[in-house]
């Protein structure tokens, strides 16, 4: 076999623990390959956790925005 084709750890998926995990060992020189069928930045980051807490920041300005126009506010 080819040692050049031999790695130290191999990660299965880009979510943020994945991407902690492989970058760590990386900077302390393993060699790492990095597995994954969707788009690098995992569930949490691209379709979970981040796109809903910015949504929902996004529907509480307008909501506030809403509100102060109610008082006779606009902007």
């Amino acid at each position: 076999m080819n040692e050049d084709h031999i790695f130290d750890l191999v990660v299965i998926g880009t979510g943020t623990a994945a991407s902690a995990a492989a970058n760590e060992c990386s900077s302390a020189g393993w060699k790492v390959s990095i597995i994954n069928s969707l788009s690098f930045g995992g569930t949490c980051a691209l379709r979970g956790c981040e796109p809903k807490k910015y949504l929902l920041r996004q529907s509480r300005l307008l909501i506030l925005l809403r509100g102060i126009k109610t008082m006779g506010i606009g902007l």
